[in-house]
């Protein structure tokens, strides 16, 4: 669906906003671009549509360079790539029917089928009771619904966010993300969205990559990458979280060592592990706390565990969990 080869941006006072990006999104996915501000993810998103144009490197859509596209094609491919941006881009002076007609307009569809068109859209974000009113008389939310129903009007197979809930509050933000995830679904389009807001790729994503002065420093799955973030920033990013009761627990131990973060999914979520490596190896757990999350309707379970007994014993239990496909990470 989506590849990037090797693409740089480098602007001409010599700022190097892009180093060397390789990225593929395959069709149906919801892949999420993640990082500071100033990383360079709005350059990139950019790019993909060709509104910004590489410095070197390709940008190849549906297996098509568009660099290489004559003005008119690349207008035409760009009406099958749907944009949503952070501050909803409506026209003050139109009407919510009027914002979604006028993408329809601009491709020039014929007036007799814009009517049907936009009344299918609006039933699709769930504002055919909002048809009349104007901006200025919407909630920040209903305003992106209405940008939303705007990047789809084309039948679009790709959809590039770009911040589309920064400017939202917290249950506003889940209410557009559950949309988008519906959307998706029903439509089988392909998603790139890119956030500074790690919980919104964590409710949405099935992909990601994390991106940090310009260049990708991790990417996988969204369930690997939260299991077992290697890079720091990735970490970073991933302690804005709510926070856990972990800390609070270890900093109350008046012996903080050999604890141990264990993670399980999928099946491993239901064995007994735990209780079988107790047996097996005849060592004493205490079990500090624990926690069930979703990420991308995986439930991933935690349990802070201290071991009470030797090193080498200790290190036999590490290893054995491992084998059995649960993830440890060293606390203390």
């Amino acid at each position: 669906m989506v590849k990037l080869k090797n693409i740089q941006k480098i602007y001409p006072n010599g700022f190097h906003a892009l180093k060397n990006i390789n990225l593929e999104v395959e069709s149906g996915e919801i892949y999420g671009i993640i990082g500071f501000s100033g990383a360079g993810k709005s350059t990139l998103i950019r790019i993909i549509n060709l509104l910004e144009p590489p410095t070197s490197g390709e940008v190849i859509v549906n297996n098509k360079d568009l660099s290489k596209l004559s003005k008119k094609d690349l207008l035409f491919e760009r009406q099958k790539i749907g944009m949503i941006f952070q501050h909803f881009n409506l026209l003050s002076s139109r009407n919510v029917f009027g914002n979604i007609a006028f993408a329809l307009e601009i491709a020039k569809w014929e007036k007799s089928k814009i009517k049907s068109r936009v009344e299918e859209l609006l039933e699709l974000v769930g504002l055919s009771d909002k048809k009349d009113y104007y901006p200025s008389q919407l909630s920040g939310g209903q305003k992106q619904r209405v940008a939303i129903a705007r990047a789809l009007a084309n039948h679009p197979h790709l959809l590039l966010c770009d911040e589309a809930t920064s400017a939202l509050d917290t249950k506003t933000t889940k209410s557009i993300l559950k949309l988008l995830k519906d959307i998706q679904h029903k439509l089988n389009l392909s998603v790139i969205l890119i956030t500074h807001q790690i919980d919104v790729v964590r409710e949405i994503c099935n992909k990601m990559c994390v991106i940090s002065n310009g260049e990708i420093v991790e990417e996988g799955s969204v369930e690997e990458i939260f299991i077992n973030p290697k890079e720091e920033v990735t970490k970073e990013l991933i302690s804005f979280l709510p926070p856990t009761r972990d800390d609070n627990i270890i900093d109350k131990l008046e012996d903080k060592n050999n604890v141990y973060k264990v993670i399980f999914t999928g099946p491993n979520a239901s064995k007994p592990l735990i209780s079988q490596m107790i047996k097996k190896f005849n060592i004493d757990v205490n079990i500090l706390s624990g926690s069930i999350d979703e990420v991308q309707d995986t439930e991933i379970g935690h349990l802070v565990i201290k071991f009470l007994g030797n090193n080498a014993v200790i290190n036999d239990c590490i290893k054995w969990l491992e084998t059995k496909g649960i993830t440890t990470q060293f606390l203390h």
